[in-house]
Parts: C-alpha cells; sequence; structure tokens
C-alpha cells in the first residue's frame, strides 16, 4: 500500500473524507461505489467498486463469441479500466485504463458509432481505436462500455448486425452484472 501522507479525522456520525487529490487520481466521483474490506493487519481498505469487474470472465466469453460471430476485436471495459478482449492481441488493451473519450461517453451514458473516419480511443496509452460503443448499464447506473474494435483491414463504421450484436452483448452484461 502507497502512503499518502494525509490524515483524517473521522466525524461524530462515523464520516471520513477521502481527499480530493485521491479521489480525482482514483476517478471516484460523488455516487461512485466503494467496497470496504478489512486486511490482515486490521487496516480498512476501500476499493471503488465494479459490477462488471466482478463478472470479467463473462465478459472475456462474451467478448470471443462476438468477435468469432462478427469477425472484428471486441472489447469490455469497467468504469476504470478494459477487463475482457477478443480477436485482438491481449496486450494491446487488456487492463489498460479507458481513454478519456472513453471516459465521457460513460458519463454521458451514451453510446458511440462511427460515421466514417471518426473512432473512439480505447485506452489511454493504447493504439486501438473503436468504431462503435455500448454502454453497459444495470439498474439506470454506468457500469462499463462494449467496444468494437477497429483495425487495418476492417472498414469504416460497422454493419447493423455487428451493431445489433455489440447492443445486444451490452445489454446482457448489464443485466449480468447485477446478479
Amino acid at each position: 500500500m502507497k502512503a499518502t501522507g494525509i490524515v483524517r479525522r473521522m466525524d461524530d456520525l462515523g464520516r471520513v473524507v477521502i481527499p480530493k487529490e485521491i479521489r480525482r487520481t482514483m476517478r471516484i466521483g460523488e455516487g461512485s461505489p466503494l467496497e470496504i474490506f478489512i486486511d490482515k493487519d486490521g487496516g480498512i481498505i476501500f476499493r471503488k467498486y465494479s459490477p462488471v469487474g466482478e463478472m470479467s470472465d463473462c465478459a472475456q466469453k462474451m467478448s470471443e463469441c462476438v468477435s468469432a460471430m462478427s469477425g472484428l476485436g471486441v472489447a469490455v471495459s469497467d468504469r476504470d479500466r478494459i477487463i475482457a478482449s477478443a480477436g485482438i492481441p491481449r496486450k494491446d488493451l487488456l487492463d489498460k485504463p479507458v481513454s478519456r473519450q472513453l471516459d465521457e461517453l460513460m458519463r454521458k451514458k451514451t453510446s458511440f458509432v462511427s460515421s466514417g473516419e471518426d473512432t473512439v480511443l480505447a485506452a489511454d496509452g493504447g493504439l486501438r481505436t473503436a468504431n462503435a460503443a455500448f454502454p453497459i448499464v444495470n439498474e439506470g447506473d454506468i457500469c462499463g462500455m462494449f467496444l468494437l474494435i477497429k483495425d487495418e483491414k476492417s472498414h469504416p463504421g460497422a454493419s447493423e448486425e455487428n451493431l445489433r450484436l455489440a447492443k445486444l452483448a451490452a445489454n446482457f452484461l448489464g443485466r449480468e452484472s447485477g446478479e
């Protein structure tokens, strides 16, 4: 664990304020769900909760199915990072933080479909872009995104059939993340 040198006192209701610098660095906003753990040494650990991250095995299997059916690269993100990919080298996206463009789409809870040459960068520091991105939503809360990845041999945009398939996958993952 990394020490921050920041000390906060608990108030009479048992609340502790997480410093702004930490919230900004960890992308923790108002209403962000946090898990609370006690480690073996008695320390209290707060970790961002990711319902999609909890089901990364299911997300990986869904990615592989959609990739096999569409012939496209596919990726799934939670709110912070890419948790599954298929049809592209795993090192290209897996476990990388989501890009600012993708984060902005999640904040707005909007889908993205390329109209031609426009794409969305999938991950910070990555070179892969998405032709389409669909929000994974559970009970009104955005949990992540389902992406159709652009590659050298793909045509601009994506076929209607592949878009429907990606949207279906996003909806399925949204429903599964609540169980």
